[in-house]
């Protein structure tokens, strides 16, 4: 199969056939390069949201501590005892 692949190049000059191996050679490299640039964004994305989990849990665990050590809030149909209707 790679006879067939390299069949186009047949009848070019020494010349020509030396920039395509650059041109190649540059490909590869080029490809290697972006994997490594994926494989990087993949992990800070992951590193992202995994903090975004801590942050979050944080704030819950806030929010559940201040829920817990303060009083309820008052209810809000009731004021001094008195029902409030709001659509009266």
């Amino acid at each position: 199969m790679s006879w067939a692949v390299e069949e186009w190049k047949e009848g070019l000059s020494t010349r020509v056939l030396q920039k395509i191996e650059e041109l190649e050679s540059q490909v590869d490299k080029l490809k290697k390069e972006r994997q490594q640039r994926q494989f990087q964004l993949e992990s800070l994305e992951a590193a992202l949201q995994k903090q975004k989990q801590k942050v979050i849990m944080a704030y819950l665990t806030v929010l559940l501590n201040q829920s817990l050590c303060s009083p309820p809030p008052p209810n809000p149909g009731h004021l001094d005892g008195r029902l409030i209707m709001p659509f009266a």
